[in-house]
């Protein structure tokens, strides 16, 4: 309650009504401190609001009128201030007080409506007089006006003061208006109610708006313009006149205060005799001077009139005695007031005295103005119904646009009512447009009958048109009336003609009334003369059996009567008994031409079919055809081999189901077997009694009987097999990886193509180290690749397996092969394929480009990762090289390809303290779900000793690689030569560095145990050889998991041999096999006579691009190759040289494999036509190359 206390306020709502009272009645301390009850103050908010309304009247105790009232209630604080100050208190008395306050309120407030309610029941409404009188009773009662107004605004408030305080019109103007309402009321032969005054003249109410008073007169003004010129309508012209300057623009109440005067000055001379001879205006003559003034025909109310004798007795000084209220009615024709006593009929002129109101439908006086209850122009509301009644009546009567005229012209009428006066009037405009558009759509359909010469339909149309809108011309703008003579003179005509055609003989009848048709398509008595002549029936009725269904097939009927359909039924006979019927017929439809198949007829079953040819009601003779048996025939027939046998597959449509199998052998097979019949069902058979190698040739049909009972069977389908034998699996998968290369070899089964498929695995079990095989696989249970020894369908295999490629020599190359891999072998025999022993190989690669940048507190590492690797492990030492990637004296960290490329390097806090750092790298591969790092390894000498005696700068650094661990578990290191040249210092210890090296080479226990330390263990310049590359780890030989021997250390790396210039650098020669390995090398003939520096390819060829309109050749390569040539030629065999077909396209030399061994040659195929054969050669110059060519149907474009 932060506002200022208002003193004035609280002086007029609180101490005015307190003093007002007869007793101090402090119940309501919520009124006394001036608190709202419906409000819920806070403590704070009551104790700022007591203290101010104390102040207030400790301020008042001085005040001339409301002293002893302050003074008491000082006094009597307590009573007052204490239910409020205490919350608990205070809610209870707000409720209370709430309570009575209601309660007190719906007691004043219908003390109100009685007293209204009196008012209203005397008066017929509440006259503006009384008003004020009832507001002051209501105030007194605690009503405010807010209330009061709320009240009286469901009440009719009528004026019964009218001119009071107004100067009037003047004298001259009041007489010429009065004169002209007279001559018009002679001219209407005596209608003094509508001329009465301008508001009646008008039909509103005196008290009416401004909006209304005009809409009224713009209503008027419209109807007198369409008037013909008299003189009623110049009369009325100058009435529409003194409206708008008088009621308009000028003040409507001076004229009401003129009709006021003009009824006091006429009244006056006998409220005048009245007094000189009575002394006073008695009750008699009070009453009859009211029934005066009404018949007058002034337009007072009886109120008014009243009122109107009160003042002119008033003025004139006399007594007035009143008797018992008497209300009147005014007659609307005779214009006499009567008494309101139930009667309904004036005495004077048997004229009903009350009338419903049009608008509202509540019964009012039939001379009023506007009506009681709803105060509505009485008038207008006549008016409005005598248009909504003429609307019907045109409505109904069919004229449709002089309905729509008595609409347009009521619009301004109807526009000012509402209520059920006016809810009719928009039904019958909907009903107004209804009819014109239903009456625009008939002269339309008409139009249309006309043109397409149905005369009956046009002239039922044009009938409709004359019935309900005759008067809507049509588009030539003649009327209804006029169309519809002409129609029925064409009507006549066409009875002459028919009339006539039946006179003739019957052969003559059809085309005389075909001619009628012509010119009147739908005469109902042509058709009916027309359909009591035979129509003739179709010739000629064949049924003939094909594809499974019927084909009926017709010559049409030879009526001249057009157009002539044909009925269809199939009938269902019996074998021995072809004429009868033994089911209900079936229809198969009505059609125009002359032929019909019946797709659905069932199988098995004899049927006939009969035709009927129909022209509108005529029907002719059927004719039928023999019995026909239809039975379905085989479709679909495929065979396929399935393991060791053959299965067929067909589909047989209906309820047959059973086929016969005749297998013969194909004159092309090496034996000669008699044929073989059999019966099967359920659309599949399968023939397990195949041999290998032999073409078989099977014929399946339908055995069933004819129409006439004999043993006949379908046309049948048939196909040819031949049983591929099975391959063999392959069992001796070798897997290597050398030099960057994964090569695969196996002893390569003659006639048989075999795949090889890289599939990650997904069991725990890791392989042992880099470049070693294992097995067997461990691929999940319901792989299609997870069983050795066992046939798989080639289009189940999917992701993740990869295909590598396929070779029909035993040698392929992996250039993808990344991390841990399973080989799968798939051998391939015209589409039978069976896997073979899979071998789990480790591929990764070694880590290059690895250089250390010393900048003397820190040493900047950079290195490029393998393929497919992305994370390393670094391990530094300060005594020597990390002996293995687990070293547990070296220190360790994990570097990623990110953080490489984002710090420009990996960084290692290397004080300057005198000691070397020695710095090995292994790539770290996922290995059963564990980050595991392998060899190989990388290393170098990132920083080497300083001497204290050499006063020389250090030597660069020293790269290393770290070599696959040795037998017997232990890891061997080689320490690779600088990369750039410096002078020995200490050429002793070249030379102890040197027997180091070769001891570390061979990988022996003893290399192991004493590793080289310090700066004298390293290779010296002059110690260096040819090649500047760092020495690259040798492969071990793969071996399958079955045959795999050990290895004797001694025997497998021989020092001597080792170190031997010309083999230090060639794998396969350093690595050859012992004595007890030679039984290997006899089952790889063929790895033999290949040349090892020979380039292997293997290509793949596909259709791609939108609307696959692009040839898309992908070759792998194993390294850099001769120019390759893809020669094509048309058909379906590719070419075997390039002699057989044209080259087109050429893949250059030295740009056929890519860093990654892969090439992709795109050639468009627009405009070719299909299919060609294509196949990959080598170029007229090329050197030695092995191409893998993939199945000559995956060479045909198709």
């Amino acid at each position: 309650m932060s506002a200022a206390f208002d003193g004035s306020g609280y002086r007029q709502r609180v101490l005015a009504e307190l003093h007002r009272r007869s007793s101090l009645d402090l119940d309501d301390p919520f009124f006394v401190a001036a608190l709202d009850p419906d409000v819920v103050h806070t403590d704070a908010q009551v104790r700022e609001q007591l203290a101010a309304v104390m102040a207030f009247l400790q301020r008042q105790r001085n005040a001339t009128r409301y002293a002893s009232l302050a003074a008491t209630l000082v006094r009597r604080r307590a009573e007052w201030e204490a239910p409020l100050l205490d919350a608990a208190t205070r809610d209870q008395l707000r409720a209370r007080v709430l309570a009575a306050r209601q309660a007190g309120q719906a007691e004043r407030l219908a003390k109100v409506a009685r007293n209204l309610a009196t008012v209203r029941e005397r008066f017929g409404g509440v006259p503006r007089s009384r008003v004020a009188g009832l507001r002051r009773l209501a105030a007194a009662d605690g009503v405010t006006a807010e209330q009061f107004d709320a009240v009286l605004a469901g009440e009719q408030v009528i004026e019964d003061g009218w001119g009071d305080g107004i100067e009037p019109l003047a004298a001259g103007v009041r007489r010429q208006i009065r004169d002209r309402l007279v001559e018009l009321r002679q001219l209407r032969v005596g209608n003094r109610a509508a001329t009465a005054s301008l508001w009646a003249f008008l039909g509103v109410p005196a008290d009416s708006p401004p909006e209304r008073i005009r809409a009224a007169y713009e209503i008027a003004l419209e109807r007198n313009q369409r008037r013909p010129h008299d003189r009623e309508k110049t009369v009325i012209a100058d009435l529409l006149a003194q409206v708008r300057t008088r009621l308009l623009n000028g003040d409507p109440a001076a004229y009401t205060a003129g009709l006021v005067a003009d009824a006091r000055e006429e009244i006056r001379g006998r409220v005048e005799e009245h007094i000189v001879l009575d002394g006073e205006l008695g009750p008699a003559a009070f009453e009859g001077l009211v029934r005066e003034i009404l018949s007058s025909g002034s337009g007072l109310s009886t109120a008014q009139a009243k009122t109107l004798l009160l003042g002119v007795a008033r003025e004139l000084g006399a007594a007035v005695t009143t008797g018992v209220f008497l209300d009147y009615v005014v007659c609307a024709q005779c214009c006499r007031p009567e008494p309101v006593d139930g009667s309904r009929i004036c005495r004077y002129c048997d004229t009903e005295l009350y009338t419903a109101c049009p608008s509202c439908g509540r019964e009012t006086e039939a001379a009023a103005v506007a009506c009681r209850s709803c105060g509505r122009s009485m008038r207008q509301a006549r008016e409005a119904a005598e248009a909504v009644f003429a609307i019907r009546r045109a409505l109904d009567a069919g004229r449709v646009r002089y309905a729509g005229e008595l609409l347009a012209a009521a619009r301004p009428v109807l526009a000012l009512l509402d209520g059920a006066a006016a809810r009719e009037a928009e039904e019958l405009g909907a009903r107004v447009q209804a009819a014109l558009a239903a009456a625009d759509a008939g002269w339309r359909a008409l139009v249309d009958n006309r043109e397409a010469r149905r005369a009956d339909a046009a002239t039922d149309g044009a009938r409709w048109l004359v019935s309900h809108a005759r008067d809507v011309p049509g588009p030539d703008g003649r009327t209804p009336e006029e169309v519809l003579a002409e129609l029925v003179a064409h009507q006549d005509v066409i009875h002459r003609r028919v009339a006539a055609a039946r006179e003739l003989p019957a052969p003559d009848q059809e085309n005389a009334l075909a001619a009628v048709l012509a010119t009147a398509a739908d005469s109902r008595e042509a058709l009916a003369a027309l359909a009591a002549l035979p129509l003739e029936p179709p010739r000629d009725l064949t049924a003939t059996e094909q594809d499974g269904g019927v084909v009926l097939r017709w010559r049409a009927s030879l009526s001249s009567a057009a157009p002539v359909s044909y009925r269809v039924v199939r009938l269902f006979g019996d074998a021995s008994d072809p004429e009868r019927v033994v089911a209900p017929e079936h229809s198969l439809g009505t059609t125009g031409s002359t032929d019909l198949v019946d797709a659905g007829v069932p199988v098995g079953v004899m049927v006939r079919y009969e035709v009927t040819a129909i022209a509108g009601s005529r029907r002719s003779v059927p004719v039928r055809t023999p019995g026909l048996v239809v039975m379905r025939d085989v479709t679909e027939l495929r065979a396929e081999q399935i393991g060791d046998a053959v299965k067929l597959s067909w589909r047989l449509d209906g309820p047959v189901d059973a086929v016969t199998i005749e297998r013969t052998v194909d004159e092309s097979s090496p034996v000669r077997l008699p044929t073989r019949r059999t019966r099967a069902n359920a659309g599949q058979y399968v023939d397990s009694a195949v041999q290998a190698g032999v073409t078989y040739r099977y014929q399946v049909y339908v055995e069933f009987h004819d129409a006439d009972a004999v043993p006949a069977r379908t046309g049948g389908a048939s196909t040819m097999a031949t049983v591929i034998p099975r391959p063999p699996a392959i069992r001796d998968l070798q897997v290597t990886t050398a030099a960057g290369r994964t090569m695969l070899r196996w002893n390569a089964p003659a006639g048989s193509e075999v795949r090889i498929y890289a599939v990650p695995p997904n069991d725990p079990q890791p392989s042992s180290q880099s470049g070693l095989s294992s097995s067997p696989p461990g691929l999940p249970p319901g792989h299609p690749l997870a069983v050795e020894d066992t046939e798989v369908d080639l289009a189940r295999i999917a992701d993740p397996v990869r295909l590598v490629g396929s070779s029909d020599s035993g040698h392929l190359v992996d250039l993808s092969a990344a991390g841990e891999l399973e080989y799968v072998p798939v051998t391939v025999l015209a589409g039978r394929a069976v896997v073979g022993r899979a071998v789990r190989h480790l591929v990764v690669g070694e880590i290059t480009e690895l250089r250390a940048d010393d900048r003397g507190e820190e040493i900047v590492l950079s290195f490029r990762m393998p393929l497919g690797i992305t994370e390393a492990r670094v391990l530094w030492r300060r005594d020597q090289l990390p002996t293995g990637p687990d070293d547990p004296e070296a220190d360790q960290a994990k570097v990623t390809n990110t953080s490489l490329e984002i710090k420009g390097g990996w960084h290692l806090a290397a004080p300057s303290d005198g000691s070397a750092y020695f710095i090995a790298c292994y790539p770290l591969v996922h290995i059963g779900g564990t980050l595991t790092a392998v060899p190989p390894g990388t290393g170098i000498l990132a920083r080497p000793a300083v001497r204290a005696e050499q006063d020389a700068r250090p030597d660069p650094p020293l790269r290393v690689d770290v070599q696959a661990p040795a037998a017997g578990g232990q890891e061997g290191w080689r320490a690779a030569h600088p990369s750039t040249s410096a002078d020995s210092a200490d050429p002793a210890a070249a030379g102890d560095q040197r027997a180091a090296e070769d001891r570390q080479a061979v990988g022996s226990a003893e290399a192991s145990a004493d590793p080289p330390t310090g700066a004298s263990s390293l290779v010296q310049p002059d110690q260096q050889s040819q090649q500047e590359q760092p020495y690259q780890e040798q492969p071990y030989q793969e071996q399958p998991y079955q045959e795999q021997q050990p290895h004797q250390p001694q025997q497998e790396h021989q020092p001597q041999q080792e170190h031997q210039p010309q083999q230090e650098h060639q794998p396969q020669q350093e690595h050859q096999p012992q004595q007890e390995h030679q039984p290997q090398q006899e089952h790889q003939p063929q790895q033999q006579q290949i040349r090892e520096d020979a380039a292997t390819v293997s290509y793949m060829v596909a259709r791609v691009g939108w609307r696959r309109r692009t040839l898309r050749v992908q070759v792998r390569a194993d390294g850099l190759l001769p120019e390759l040539l893809l020669v094509v030629r048309s058909g379906t065999t590719p070419p075997q040289t390039r002699e057989d077909g044209q080259v087109l396209a050429r893949v250059p030399a030295r740009e056929a494999a890519h860093a990654h061994g892969e090439h992709t040659v795109e050639v468009p195929l627009d405009g070719a036509r299909l299919p060609w054969g294509v196949r990959l050669l080598p170029g007229p110059e090329a050197a030695q190359v092995v191409l893998r060519h993939p199945p000559d149907d995956a060479l045909v474009l198709r």
